[in-house]
C-alpha cells in the first residue's frame, strides 16, 4: 500500500472542514485544528500554502480565518494534493534501473491516480460527509448571563 503524506491528509481535511463550516465568518485555524485533531504548527503551514495557490483566502485579525477561494465544486482533490505534496521522485530515481523502469511505472500509477482524483471535488466530499452526519461541528460556546 502506498503511504500518503500527513500533510496531504491535513490539507484535504482542512479544506473540507472550511467548506462545511464556513458561514458569515471565516473559519479559524484553531477551530479546524480542534475538530480535525491536526497539530496547529502543521495546519498553519498547510493553510498558508493553500492561500498562496488560491485554494483558500485568508483574513487577519480577531475575526479572521479562512474561506474557500472558489466554489466547492471547482476545487478538485487532485489540486489540493499537488499543491501540498513534496515531489521527491527526482531525488529517488538516481540509478539507471530507477530512471528507466521503476520511475516510469510509478509515474504511470501516479498519473492514473490523479486522473481519478481530478474527478472528485470538495463538493462531493462534503456531500459524503453530510450523509455520514459529519457536517458542522459547532465549537462549544460560552454564554455569559449577568
Amino acid at each position: 500500500m502506498f503511504k500518503i503524506q500527513k500533510r496531504i491528509i491535513y490539507a484535504i481535511e482542512a479544506v473540507v472542514d472550511i467548506a462545511l463550516n464556513s458561514g458569515l465568518q471565516p473559519v479559524q485555524n484553531i477551530s479546524i485544528a480542534k475538530r480535525q485533531r491536526i497539530p496547529k504548527r502543521y495546519l498553519e503551514q498547510t493553510l498558508q500554502i493553500l492561500v498562496k495557490k488560491n485554494i483558500l483566502v485568508g483574513s487577519r485579525g480577531p475575526k479572521g480565518g479562512y474561506r474557500l477561494a472558489r466554489e466547492r465544486r471547482k476545487i478538485k482533490i487532485s489540486e489540493i494534493i499537488k499543491t501540498v505534496s513534496d515531489d521527491e521522485s527526482k531525488e529517488i530515481c538516481k540509478s539507471e534501473l530507477a530512471r528507466k523502469v521503476i520511475g516510469p511505472m510509478i509515474n504511470n500509477i501516479s498519473d492514473k491516480c490523479f486522473k481519478f482524483l481530478d474527478e472528485i471535488s470538495v463538493e462531493e466530499i462534503c456531500k459524503i460527509a453530510k450523509e455520514k452526519k459529519l457536517q458542522k461541528h459547532p465549537d462549544k460556546k460560552v454564554d455569559f448571563v449577568i
